[in-house]
Formats: structure tokens, sequence, C-alpha cells
């Protein structure tokens, strides 16, 4: 999949920081949970190594996909969450799931800043906190400070990977 990416970025460099958006957002969104943090990090690399677009550019479009992707989880957690709540397939799991959400209801801005930067969990934090009485603007706050921080060591290692394979 990634050979295809490459060459399609190679044969399109303009489209270089699309594709970074967007793949920075799927990997966030909740209903994308099949995009690997990966591959954004591997594109990241290779727009880098190519000098396809500056590393202060990459980070940027990584961070605004990012944040725009847990944005997204986020609100349809608040809209659609408590009638997926309803599911079979949730009921199933209902004893984790409650666990999970009085953690994240005492610990709200902090579980986002922390579920940044664990893969398995990024895309669903947000939609777990949407679900929650985490206000909006308490949510968006911490989600720019931990696409921040995630955004400075996304830029630490790009250039780490970039030394070592270019």
């Amino acid at each position: 999949m990634f050979n295809n990416i490459e060459s399609f970025l190679t044969a399109n460099n303009e489209l270089a920081w699309i594709a970074l958006f967007i793949f920075a957002f799927l990997e966030s969104f909740i209903l994308s949970f099949m995009v690997s943090s990966l591959i954004l990090f591997s594109l990241c690399v290779f727009v880098y190594n190519t000098d396809l677009l500056s590393l202060q550019v990459i980070v940027f479009v990584a961070m605004l996909g990012s944040h725009t992707g847990d944005m997204s989880g986020f609100f349809f957690g608040k809209t659609l969450g408590p009638s997926i709540l309803g599911t079979s397939f949730i009921k199933k799991r209902k004893k984790n799931i409650q666990r999970a959400q009085r953690f994240l209801d005492r610990r709200g801005s902090y579980a986002v800043i922390l579920g940044r930067f664990i893969p398995a969990i990024r895309s669903i934090v947000p939609f777990l906190l949407g679900i929650s009485d985490l206000k909006a603007v308490r949510f968006y706050i911490a989600d720019v400070i931990a696409c921040s921080l995630w955004g400075a060591a996304l830029a630490f290692l790009v250039i780490i990977s970039g030394s070592i394979i270019g």
C-alpha cells in the first residue's frame, strides 16, 4: 500500500500536504481505526526525505489533520454516541465501556493528552469523551495541547528517522 502512496506522491508533489492531512485525519478519527500510525509516520519521513515539504509544514499539516480528526470524533460521540451505546455489540461489552468511561470522566483533559500518544486508543478517546459530560471547549484546549506535544515528538522522530534512512 505504501508503495502506491509513494508512487502517487512522486508523480504529484503538490498533493503531499493533502495526503498528510488525510492520513493524519484518518489515523485520529474513530471510524477509521484501520489506518495505522505507521502509515502516517512513514509518509512524514518520505515527504521529509524527498524534500517535498519542509519539516515545519509536515508537522503543522499532520497536527491540523489529527486535531480535525479528534474534534470530529468528539462531536461524533456527542451526537451519535448515546444511540451507539444502546447497540447489542456495546451492551455485551458494557462493563469495559463503563470502566473506561469512569476513567475518562475522572481524568478528562489529561486522558486526551495521554491518549494522543497511545496509538491503540488514540481514535477512541475523543469519541468516548464526546459521550461523556466533558465540555467541547475543555476538550478543544486539551486537544490543541496534545496535538502540539505530539507534533513536537513527530518532528523529532522524523528528523531522527530521516537521518538514519536518508
